[in-house]
């Protein structure tokens, strides 16, 4: 049930994504060449949106609150004609990064761990009509399985830091929830490299950590292991156009192309025993217990020695 509704996440996701960044339909971008061939260039999506809308999940989730909707499809098809186009401004963007290199593993033990992913973006040899942008950003969406989650405010803090340009979670944001009661959430992650791509016409490589939660999981008969699979994240580059900083930015997705990804780490959970939850209820209970009457104790002793 966890995999096909994980399933369900990605085929919707890429739904949003590929909905509202809206296709250039005009002759000024079919003139846009791609990195090799014809089949790659129809996997580039080109589309503008004004440069205050800074996250790609947060137009959706302003709409609906879940992903998983029968009519999700015709909602986006009544939102998408009211975005701003590029009005000619990308014509002259004539690089169209690739995925070349993505590297995914977990740092750390327990419940608590980083997602590490590496990636390069390889450039045709004509990359100077990248450097005529004001500032590009890589834009990496991570779906959360069920049994994971992110704290917005660890997010916030690393933004703060200077380490992300902008991180955002979407979806379910309640931390205390467990496994079998949470929902999907997304994060957001939008990271700066213009100042690369200047250095590094050829290509450019990244890095970063994500911090992660586990969730607890439901019990187990055995008390095994519940098992996340952390699967591959979208990529993007959102670049701002023309000398109006702020006015328009374009979006691109960005794909990989003569390899294939490495699959998505796996984490294990460990799983409480059900055999034991009666014993650990009845030990947590004998605590509170001991702890409130201890309490009250110490409060009637305080009260005594002050009256004296």
């Amino acid at each position: 049930m966890g995999t096909y509704h994980h399933i369900q996440v990605h085929i919707y996701l890429m739904l949003v994504i590929h909905s509202i960044i809206p296709l250039v339909a005009n002759s000024s971008y079919a003139d846009i060449p791609s990195y090799s061939n014809k089949e790659s260039r129809k996997q580039n999506i080109f589309g503008c949106w004004p440069c205050f809308r800074k996250h790609v999940l947060k137009y959706y989730y302003d709409k609906r609150e879940i992903l998983l909707e029968s009519d999700s499809q015709g909602v986006l098809e009544q939102e998408v004609p009211s975005l701003d186009s590029c009005n000619g401004l990308a014509h002259n963007l004539l690089s169209i990064p690739r995925l070349s290199v993505l590297r995914r593993h977990l740092i750390g033990e327990g419940s608590h761990r980083r997602l590490h992913s590496s990636m390069r973006f390889d450039f045709p040899s004509d990359a100077d009509s990248l450097l005529s942008l004001s500032s590009c950003e890589a834009v990496i969406i991570e779906r959360l399985p069920l049994g994971v989650f992110a704290d917005p405010f660890e997010l916030q803090h690393l933004v703060q830091r200077g380490v992300f340009v902008d991180a955002a979670v979407f979806g379910d944001t309640n931390l205390e929830l467990p496994s079998a009661l949470s929902n999907w959430s997304a994060v957001e992650i939008h990271m700066g490299i213009h100042d690369l791509i200047s250095s590094h016409h050829k290509g450019v490589e990244i890095s970063l950590e994500l911090p992660l939660h586990a969730r607890y999981p439901p019990l187990d008969g055995s008390g095994g292991y519940s098992r996340v699979d952390m699967g591959l994240p979208d990529v993007l580059m959102r670049c701002v156009l023309g000398k109006e900083r702020g006015e328009h930015c374009l979006w691109v997705s960005i794909t990989h192309e003569g390899f294939v990804p490495d699959e998505g780490p796996i984490w294990q959970i460990p799983c409480g025993s059900s055999a034991h939850s009666g014993f650990v209820s009845t030990v947590t209970f004998a605590s509170a217990f001991a702890s409130v009457l201890m309490i009250v104790l110490a409060a009637r002793s305080y009260s005594t020695s002050t009256l004296e």
